[in-house]
C-alpha cells in the first residue's frame, strides 16, 4: 500500500499546485484587463518584481557564502592548530560536498552558467529549470565559502536569470517577454553583487541579450535599481573593494593605459586558453566526475599554502595592491598562480563564475603597471590604485566579451569621471590585441564549442545545426543533354515545374534549364528540331551536398538569384539525388527555432 500511496499524492499534490497556478493566473491578467494595463506598463510591473526578487537572491546567496566562509575559515581551518599548511584541504573538501551534485545535474550546477543562461535566451526562449535557483545557489556558495578560486558574479546573474525565467514560466508569457525577464533577472543580479546598476544593465543588453533596443531598455533598467536598492538597504551601501581616488596626470597617462590594455588583451587570452586546456585535461582524464572538482579545489589549495592571496577573490589583497604594498615580480606572480587556480577550479568543474576572478588578475596586473612605471617615473604618472582600476576593466572585457560593460562597472566602482579616459583606451586595446587571437570571448567560446555562435548571429547558429539531407526533396525532373527542345517544353509545361535538370548516362549532373531559359526559343517553332537541351542549358550549376549545413546552402543561393539548388551526393561524381528549395530552409529553420523552445520537461518539478 505505501508504494501506490506515495505516488498519489504526488499526483494529487501536482496537480493542487497546477490549479493554484492557473487561478493565479487567471486573477492576473484578469487585473490587467480590467485595469487596462497596457505592455509596457505590464513590463515594468514585471520587471519591478524580478529586481526585487533578484535583489532577495542576491542577498541570501552572498550572505550563504559568509557562513560557509565562517564554517571552513572560522571553524575546520582553526580547529587545524598551527598546521597551517592544512588550507589545502579546505577547497578540497568544498570539492567533494558539491561533486555529487555536479554529477548529477551538471547544466544547473556546473561551471560558470552565463553560457547557459545565453544559450537558453538565444535558442530556447528563455526557459531555464527552476531548480537551477537552488542547486547554483548551493553549490557556487559552498566552492566559494571553501576557498575555491572563482567568482560569486555570474552565479548570482544566473540565479537572477531563472528568477526572470520562473516568473515568465509561471504567467506563460511568449518567447519574447520571457527573454526580456530572464535579461532583467541578470541585470538584477550583477547589479546587486557590484552596487553598480548600470553595469547590470549594460551587461544584460551588451553580453546576454546583444539588443540594444528601447523596448528592452527601460525594464532592464527598473529591475537592476530595485535589485541594487534591495540589496543596499539589506546590506548597506557598499563596494566590494576600497577603491582609491584617481588623478589624471596627463597625456603621459593615457600612452600608458595603452600599453596596459594591450598587456591585459594578451593576458586575456591566455586566461581563456589556460581555461580551455584544464576543461580538456579533466574530461579526459579518468578521474571520476563527481571527485574532478575536489582534485581542482586541491591543487589551488596547494598553491594556497605559499600563496592564500589566490583563494576566492580576495579582496584584501586587491586592497593592498591598490596601496603599492606587493613589489612587482610579486604581482606578476600572484597574477600568473591566479590565473592557473582559477583554471583548476573552473576546469575541473567546480561551481562558480570568471568575473571575479578576471577583476582580480587584472587590478594586479594593472597594480603591476602602476609599480613599474612609479619606479620609472616617480612623480610624473598617476596612483597605483588607478592603474590597477584600469586592469580591472581591461582584462575583463575581453573575457566576457563585454567592452561598455567592463568600463560602466569600473566607473561605477570607481565613482570619478577622470577615470574615464583611461578606462576607455585601455578597454579599446584590449578588445583589439584579443581579437587578434580569437573573435570569441569566454562565454560565446563555450557555445561555439556546442555549434552555437552567437558571434556570428542567433540565425546563424541555428542554420549551422540543421544539414541539407534534413530538408531536401529526393523528387525532381531530369533529362539527357541531347534531349531536343520539343521535349524539353513537354515536361515543363506537362508537369508545372521551374526547373529541369540535365544527367548523363549515370545520373550526374551536367547542367540546369529554367523556364526563362526556354522563352526566347518558343516562338521559334522552326529551330524546335534542331535545338537540344545542352544548348538552351546552364552548364555546371552551383549545386549543394546533403552533409553541408543550410547556411552553406543560404550561401550558395546568394550566387545565383534562383529558388532551388540541386543537391549531388559527393563533388567528385555529381550524382544528383535531390533539390532543396529556399522555402525548405526557411521552414527548417523555423522547426529547429520551435524545437529549441520547447521547454525542458518536468522531471524534478512539483
Amino acid at each position: 500500500m505505501p508504494s501506490t500511496s506515495a505516488p498519489l499524492s504526488r499526483i494529487r499534490l501536482a496537480e493542487s499546485y497546477h490549479a493554484g497556478s492557473a487561478a493565479v493566473r487567471r486573477f492576473i491578467y484578469r487585473a490587467v484587463e480590467r485595469f487596462h494595463v497596457g505592455d509596457d506598463a505590464f513590463h515594468l510591473l514585471l520587471a519591478t518584481i524580478i529586481g526585487g526578487l533578484s535583489g532577495l537572491g542576491s542577498v541570501a546567496f552572498i550572505l550563504l557564502i559568509r557562513f560557509v566562509e565562517k564554517l571552513f575559515f572560522g571553524g575546520i581551518f582553526p580547529a587545524m592548530g598551527s598546521n597551517h599548511y592544512l588550507v589545502f584541504l579546505l577547497p578540497l573538501l568544498g570539492g567533494l560536498l558539491v561533486g555529487p551534485l555536479i554529477q548529477r545535474f551538471p547544466t544547473e550546477a556546473k561551471g560558470d552558467g552565463v553560457p547557459n543562461a545565453m544559450e537558453a535566451i538565444a535558442l530556447h526562449g528563455g526557459i531555464i529549470r527552476p531548480r537551477t535557483v537552488g542547486l547554483r545557489t548551493l553549490t557556487a556558495a559552498v566552492t566559494i565559502g571553501s576557498g575555491g578560486s572563482v567568482g560569486r558574479e555570474a552565479p548570482i546573474a544566473q540565479i537572477g536569470a531563472a528568477i526572470g525565467s520562473i516568473v515568465g514560466q509561471f504567467l506563460k508569457v511568449s518567447a519574447t517577454r520571457m527573454r526580456l525577464f530572464v535579461a532583467c533577472g541578470a541585470a538584477g543580479g550583477i547589479a546587486a553583487v557590484f552596487n553598480a546598476p548600470i553595469g547590470g544593465v549594460f551587461f544584460s543588453l551588451e553580453v546576454l541579450l546583444g539588443d540594444f533596443s528601447a523596448a528592452t531598455f527601460a525594464p532592464i533598467v527598473i529591475a537592476s535599481v530595485i535589485s541594487t536598492a534591495v540589496a543596499r538597504l539589506l546590506l548597506g551601501n557598499v563596494l566590494i573593494f576600497q577603491v582609491p581616488p584617481y588623478i589624471l596626470s596627463g597625456f603621459r597617462d593615457l600612452v600608458i593605459s595603452a600599453v596596459l590594455g594591450a598587456f591585459c588583451g594578451l593576458a586575456a587570452i591566455f586566461f581563456m586558453r589556460g581555461l580551455e586546456s584544464a576543461e580538456k585535461q579533466f574530461s579526459s582524464s579518468r578521474i571520476p566526475l563527481w571527485a574532478r572538482a575536489a582534485v581542482g579545489g586541491g591543487v589551488t589549495g596547494l598553491i594556497a599554502i605559499f600563496f592564500p592571496h589566490v583563494l576566492g577573490t580576495d579582496a584584501t589583497t586587491l586592497d593592498a595592491a591598490f596601496e603599492g604594498t606587493f613589489p612587482w615580480f610579486l604581482l606578476l606572480l600572484i597574477g600568473y598562480l591566479k590565473i592557473v587556480a582559477t583554471s583548476c577550479s573552473l576546469g575541473s568543474g567546480g561551481s562558480g563564475g570568471v568575473l571575479g576572478p578576471a577583476v582580480f588578475i587584472g587590478g594586479i596586473l594593472g597594480a603591476f603597471a602602476g609599480t613599474v612605471v612609479n619606479a620609472l617615473f616617480p612623480g610624473q604618472v598617476g596612483f597605483i590604485g588607478g592603474y590597477a582600476l584600469i586592469g580591472m576593466a581591461a582584462f575583463l572585457a575581453p573575457v566576457i566579451g563585454g567592452p561598455i560593460t567592463s568600463v560602466l562597472i569600473l566607473f561605477e566602482m570607481a565613482g570619478n569621471y577622470a577615470i574615464i579616459l583611461p578606462l576607455l583606451v585601455a578597454v579599446v586595446n584590449a578588445m583589439l590585441v584579443a581579437r587578434q587571437f580569437s573573435r570569441y570571448s569566454l562565454y560565446t567560446y563555450k557555445l561555439h564549442e556546442k555549434g552555437i555562435d552567437l558571434v556570428a548571429g542567433r540565425e546563424e547558429s541555428v542554420l549551422k545545426q540543421v544539414r541539407v539531407r534534413d530538408v531536401m526533396r529526393e523528387t525532381f525532373h531530369s533529362v539527357l543533354p541531347s534531349a531536343s527542345f520539343g521535349s524539353l517544353a513537354a515536361s515543363f509545361f506537362n508537369n508545372k515545374i521551374d526547373y529541369l535538370y540535365l544527367t548523363g548516362e549515370e545520373g550526374d549532373l551536367t547542367g540546369v534549364v529554367s523556364l526563362t531559359d526556354l522563352r526566347p526559343y518558343l516562338k521559334e517553332e522552326s529551330l524546335w528540331d534542331l535545338v537540344r537541351a545542352q544548348d538552351v542549358a546552364t552548364p555546371d550549376p552551383v549545386a549543394v551536398m546533403p552533409s553541408e549545413s543550410l547556411l552553406d546552402a543560404l550561401n550558395k543561393f546568394a550566387y545565383r538569384n534562383v529558388a532551388q539548388l540541386p543537391v549531388v551526393s559527393d563533388p567528385h561524381t555529381r550524382k544528383l539525388i535531390g533539390v532543396v528549395r529556399r522555402s525548405d530552409l526557411l521552414e527548417g529553420y523555423q522547426k529547429t527555432v520551435l524545437r529549441k523552445r520547447e521547454p525542458p520537461s518536468d522531471e524534478g518539478r512539483v
